[in-house]
C-alpha cells in the first residue's frame, strides 16, 4: 500500500464515521513515518489493507464500516485496498505510552510509531511479521534497543517474555 492509498482509505472511513480519532495500528502505520516502504520493492508494496481503530466505535458502526470499506466491499473491489476495523480491546496489547508516540497524519488521524508497531509484530510472531521487523532493523529505520525498551513497557504474560526476547534477538542479528 502506498501513502496516497492509505490517505484515501482514511478519508473514506472518516467521512463515514465522523470519528474523533482514527489510529492506524497495523503495518500500514509505517507509511506515516516511512512512505517509501510502500513503493516498488518496499516491504509494504504488496500490503492491501489497513488496521484501523476508530474512536468512538460501537458494533453497529464497525459493521457499517466493514460493509463500506472492508474486505470484499465494493470500495475494496474498486480500489484494491480495504480497512480492517479493530476493536478497542486491542489497546491492551500495546506498549505503555503508545498514545504519546503516535505519528500524526492530521488533526484526527494518527499512526502507531514504528517501534510500537514492532512490539505488536513480535507478539504476533508470524513469519511475515518477523520479516517486516527484520527489514526495518536492517534498513536502520528502527533500532533493536528502542524496540527492547518498548517491550519493557508492555504488559506481557509470563509465557510471552522469553519467546519475545528470542524473536527480537533473532531479527536483530
Amino acid at each position: 500500500m502506498r501513502l496516497p492509498a492509505l490517505r484515501h482509505l482514511l478519508d473514506a472511513v472518516q467521512s463515514l464515521a465522523r470519528a474523533q480519532r482514527i489510529c492506524v495500528l497495523g503495518s500500514s502505520a509505517l507509511l506515516a513515518s516511512f512512505p517509501e516502504l510502500g513503493e516498488a520493492g518496499g516491504p509494504l508494496e504488496l500490503s492491501f489493507d489497513a488496521d484501523l481503530l476508530v474512536e468512538p466505535c460501537d458494533e453497529q458502526l464497525a459493521a457499517m464500516l466493514h460493509e463500506a470499506v472492508g474486505e470484499g466491499s465494493l470500495f475494496a473491489q474498486r480500489t484494491g485496498y480495504n480497512a480492517d476495523i479493530l476493536r478497542p480491546e486491542i489497546i491492551a496489547t500495546l506498549p505503555s505510552g503508545w498514545e504519546n508516540r503516535l505519528v500524526k497524519l492530521d488533526e484526527t488521524i494518527a499512526a502507531l510509531s514504528p517501534e510500537d508497531l514492532l512490539v505488536v509484530k513480535l507478539r504476533a510472531g508470524r513469519a511475515k511479521d518477523l520479516e517486516l521487523c527484520r527489514a526495518l532493523i536492517a534498513r536502520k529505520l528502527v533500532t533493536a534497543a528502542v524496540v527492547r525498551r518498548r517491550l519493557e513497557q508492555t504488559t506481557l504474560d509470563e509465557r510471552e517474555i522469553r519467546p519475545l526476547y528470542e524473536r527480537l534477538r533473532e531479527i536483530s542479528s
